[in-house]
């Protein structure tokens, strides 16, 4: 039991290592040696736990993005009008982005691999998940809310997720997004879909 958890705390620490060597110069510029020195770990112990910096970062990643999936979801007062949870998620979510620009930014730098992209791509599919969740709630059903699809909530999330993005790398307030958001999440979840004719 006690191996159990030294391997846990060394995993956990090299997670710590690689979000401090983000944060203070990038994930482009990280390289393994970074990464070990802020763990305080060897190379050995890093490669223990994973086979390289991808690797580590996609498991990074995996937990920050449950973390704040967490923080939304705890923010959430299901009982609320369905208005008050759309804006209360959206705050939670903004919050916790612009509370981390650095790791935020991460997920627009050019050094990302194909692995790390689809640990992005299934992040915005567990978003995704969440907000049909959310909208399948008693509250939204009571205001005749339509049960939203896994594409449209798919659309709104990396919707979101590209505009959080580009606010980082303009400098811009993230928190000021809400407004933009809470309308969007809005006139979507509360529209019947729309068929459109091909031609």
């Amino acid at each position: 039991m006690g191996g159990e958890e030294s391997d846990q705390a060394q995993r956990a620490r090299l997670l710590e290592g690689l979000a401090a060597s983000i944060r203070e110069q990038g994930l482009a510029a990280t390289q393994l040696a970074d990464i070990v020195r802020h763990a305080r770990a060897s190379r050995r112990t890093f490669y223990k736990h994973f086979p390289d910096k991808d690797a580590c970062f996609v498991e990074l990643a995996r937990r920050l993005s449950n973390e704040v999936r967490g923080r939304v979801r705890g923010a959430i007062e299901p009982e609320a009008p369905w208005e008050a949870q759309v804006s209360t998620a959206i705050d939670a979510y903004l919050s916790a982005l612009a509370s981390d620009p650095a790791m935020t930014l991460t997920f627009s730098s050019a050094s990302l691999g194909p692995t790390i992209v689809r640990a992005q791509r299934d992040a915005i599919e567990q978003y995704a998940l969440l907000v049909q969740e959310i909208a399948a709630g008693e509250s939204f059903r009571q205001a005749g809310i339509p049960p939203i699809s896994r594409e449209r909530a798919y659309m709104l999330v990396s919707g979101l997720s590209q505009t959080v993005i580009r606010a980082v790398e303009h400098g811009e307030d993230v928190l000021g997004l809400a407004p933009e958001f809470k309308s969007v999440f809005g006139a979507v979840l509360s529209s019947a879909p729309v068929a459109i004719a091909h031609r």
